[in-house]
């Protein structure tokens, strides 16, 4: 199985979001999961099971954790989009011993999809960096838009630390 480069994961991210001609915020995974012919389906598990992409003869499906806050639901979906984009042809990767390496990739590729860099910045920039808000448009959590804004050096890194309760700033 290929290993990718970040840039080219991110590429992955965008060009399905320009094939889905996806133009609002936030960002639809669940369309682009339908578009993709992939049935999203929510359970009941335990909490520590967030998702999963699974195949049934031809047909995929992204099952999820349905007591999960829709925040986490979404990225969820995009990180599962992101394993079928980068790693459909052998879903055996879970069993792989570089499964962690495969995670990262689709936590990559979920990352530009939720929060897509271009868009990003030019919110960013109408919305003076402010992360609340630029998590509620995006409808992604504060501690990944946060992630997200540190990586494309919107804010510095550091300036927010988690208690375990809520983001504050340091």
């Amino acid at each position: 199985m290929p290993i990718y480069t970040h840039n080219h994961i991110k590429e992955q991210a965008n060009n399905l979001i320009k094939e889905c001609n996806i133009t609002k915020l936030p960002v639809d995974v669940r369309g682009i999961a339908q578009r993709l012919g992939i049935e999203v389906v929510e359970m009941s598990t335990d909490s520590w099971f967030y998702g999963m992409l699974t195949r049934y003869h031809d047909d995929f499906y992204i099952v999820i954790n349905k007591m999960m806050p829709e925040s986490r639901k979404r990225f969820t979906i995009a990180h599962e989009l992101g394993h079928y984009k980068l790693h459909n042809d052998d879903l055996g990767y879970q069993r792989s011993p570089d499964k962690d390496h495969y995670h990262r990739e689709a936590d990559v590729f979920a990352l530009e999809l939720c929060i897509p860099t271009s868009l990003l910045k030019q919110e960013a920039f109408s919305w003076f960096n402010d992360h609340k808000f630029l998590a509620d448009l995006f409808n992604v959590s504060e501690a990944l838009m946060v992630k997200k804004m540190e990586d494309l050096e919107l804010i510095p890194k550091g300036k927010y630390s988690w208690d375990y309760v809520q983001w504050k700033a340091v």
